[in-house]
């Protein structure tokens, strides 16, 4: 009876040991099963994906219900085929499964802008030494959503003074207002191209340039656009956009949007105008002389990244006779490399088109302009940063 008790002991021990080490398995499996979708999830987020084996371009869009351009313009990867095991993608933000609309090149009728909010954004102008991970980190939100967001590739640099849209949170009001008959900057559309068009016509209805939109579509020759063809038409930029403006009764042009709050300047070089803004508010209205037909203006949004209350300019070729000397050129400031703002003494033909590049003005705009400008200084060089930017300016036809 004993060895009989003493037998069925050891069985029940030998069954607790075997259920025991089943459940160890068991419990073992399902850490190692949620461990690897745990990291297999994580190797997904923050809107980056790691190329698996066997993938292409083409399913990773698919996954991501985007299409294989928005991919290679965030990744800036010129070949589709050209991608490897263990690549680390950026993918567009928020959209796996969604169903977030966005237009397939191949043959949805959606257009991209449908896929942005307008409302819940506003314009911001890069400042020197941004990026697009610090402006993502300020506005809450990834570097491939502004890169999404704006039509541009993840690996091309910010410039100062570059307006880029940017996620607004918490039901904040967008720093302008817009009028919605008119494309918006950041905003992206999709034409199909009618019998007649041309790409140039196309530009100019969209406000933007016949060279981005040969530039998006990688097209080499204008000529060779047919009916029936669908084109991404790229957002205008701001400069872009207010060469479109209408002059207003009192010579102050109707600008669409407001591009901030604060000070900034407005160059009609059309005109020979410039005007100082605070937010709507016009403060200065002046009469300008811009570059001459051989030595045009830079248009485009910029900053003032430096001023110099007086100077020395010279340049030219005494050869080919177009050498200049002009000691004492004051209350100088520079927006875009040597582009600048600056008093003129020796020619009084304000409202024609009579310098190098430069905006001439008389040397009492020139000064007020100078004390107005943000930040304030003193006499001498002022070479401005990221922590004290200069004045907002856009500089248009």
């Amino acid at each position: 009876m004993k060895e009989a008790i003493l037998r069925m002991s050891i069985h029940r021990s030998a069954m607790g040991k075997a259920v025991k080490g089943q459940l160890f398995w068991f419990v073992l499996c399902v850490v190692l099963l949620f461990g690897a979708t745990t990291r297999s999830a994580a190797a997904q987020t923050n809107d980056v994906h790691t190329v698996a084996p066997g993938e292409t371009l083409t399913s990773i869009a698919r996954r991501y219900d985007t299409d294989v351009a928005t991919l290679m313009r965030l990744n800036g990867i010129q070949n589709p085929e050209l991608i490897r095991v263990g690549q680390r993608l950026a993918v567009p933000s928020n959209v796996a499964g969604s169903g977030a609309g966005r237009s397939s090149l191949q043959g949805s009728n959606l257009q991209p802008s449908a896929a942005f909010d307008l409302q819940a954004t506003r314009i911001y102008f890069a400042l020197p030494g941004d990026t697009l991970s610090s402006v993502a980190a300020r506005f809450h939100t990834t570097p491939a959503h502004l890169a999404e967001l704006n039509l541009r590739s993840l690996s091309t640099p910010l410039l100062p003074g570059e307006a880029l849209r940017v996620p607004v949170h918490d039901g904040a009001a967008p720093i302008f207002t817009t009028r919605n008959t008119m494309p918006l900057s950041g905003r992206a559309y999709v034409h199909v191209v009618r019998e007649g068009e041309t790409l140039a016509s196309i530009a100019s209805a969209y406000g933007t340039s016949l060279r981005r939109i040969l530039e998006l579509n990688k097209i080499a020759d204008a000529r060779q656009v047919k009916a029936g063809q669908r084109l991404i038409v790229p957002p205008p930029s701001l400069a872009e956009l207010f060469a479109a403006t209408p002059m207003g009764t009192n010579g102050v042009p109707l600008y669409p949007v407001v591009p901030t709050e604060g000070k900034w300047i407005s160059v009609d070089l059309d005109h020979q105008r410039a005007y100082a803004w605070e937010g709507n508010k016009l403060v200065k209205r002046f009469v300008i002389s811009s570059g001459k037909a051989k030595t045009p203006t830079v248009t485009g949004v910029f900053r003032i990244w430096a001023k110099v209350s007086s100077q020395v300019m010279q340049g030219g070729s005494r050869a080919a006779g177009d050498y200049y000397y002009l000691p004492n050129v004051q209350w100088v400031q520079y927006f875009y490399r040597d582009y600048a703002f600056h008093g003129a003494y020796w020619h009084n033909n304000f409202g024609t088109p009579m310098s190098r590049g430069c905006i001439n003005m008389t040397n009492s705009d020139a000064k007020w302009l100078w004390d107005w400008t943000t930040p304030t200084v003193g006499p001498g060089w002022h070479v401005l940063n990221e922590s004290n930017p200069g004045t907002l300016v856009i500089v248009h036809r």
